[in-house]
This record gives structure tokens, C-alpha cells and sequence, in this order.
């Protein structure tokens, strides 16, 4: 990976790879280079963040596809993305800067709402509530 002016390292998009993958979404359309990265079987760096920026753009949206959608595929979805992210995580206990890991600290704390026993309280009482 090429490191950037401002001698941070570069990320995986900042890779030819990258590049090329961008350059190709643009001549041939998102959807398919998605369906060429799931043909395969083993996808590279740029592929998976690829996919992953992907999926933050639509699940991002809240979209009214999303609301017909069954509430148990998305949780698998996420669980699914979830268990790549912490392999990925785990394997590589990257250094970040104290902006980056406030950024992230700040997404996982909004993101542990239901996990804590105060909101599974309320939730509890909010589904004896709807019987």
C-alpha cells in the first residue's frame, strides 16, 4: 500500500487494486461487479471492503425494500458482517489514531443498545405489552 502525504499509512483505497475496481464499477455498474465479487469464491482486500462499504450504503438508507424485508435475514446479515469484522479485527489489533478509535467507540456504543440488561428490560416489557 502507498503511504500519503501525510504520513499516515494508506488504506486499501488507496491501492491500484482499488482503483482498477473503482474504474470498473464505473463502466459496467455496480451490480455487476457485485455479482462477479459473490461468483467467487475467495474475494481480495479490495473486494471485501468493497462489499462492506457496499453494505453500509444500503443499509444505510432505511430504505422501503428494507422495511418488506424479513427481520431475521438482516439480523443474519449483520451478525454475518459482525463475525467478519471481529476476525478481521482480532487478527490484525490495529494502531489507530485517537480520532478513528473515538469514531469507533462512539458507532459500537450506539450499536450495543439491546445487548445491555436496562434495554432488554424494555424490551421485554414493550413485548408484554404488544400481547
Amino acid at each position: 500500500m502507498e503511504e500519503n502525504i501525510f504520513v499516515m499509512p494508506g488504506s486499501i483505497m488507496d491501492s491500484k487494486e482499488w482503483k482498477e475496481l473503482e474504474t470498473r464499477e464505473n463502466e459496467l455498474g455496480s451490480e455487476k461487479i457485485l455479482e462477479e465479487i459473490i461468483d467467487k469464491r475467495i474475494w481480495s482486500n479490495a473486494e471485501i471492503i468493497w462489499i462492506l462499504r457496499k453494505m453500509v450504503y444500503f443499509y444505510g438508507k432505511k430504505d422501503d425494500l428494507l422495511k418488506i424485508a424479513p427481520p431475521e435475514r438482516l439480523l443474519t446479515n449483520m451478525t454475518d458482517l459482525l463475525r467478519v469484522l471481529f476476525i478481521l479485527y482480532d487478527t490484525l489489533a490495529p494502531e489507530l489514531d485517537d480520532n478513528l478509535r473515538s469514531y469507533v467507540c462512539s458507532k459500537l456504543t450506539d450499536a450495543t443498545w439491546g445487548i445491555s440488561s436496562r434495554t432488554r428490560v424494555y424490551l421485554e416489557k414493550l413485548a408484554e405489552n404488544l400481547d
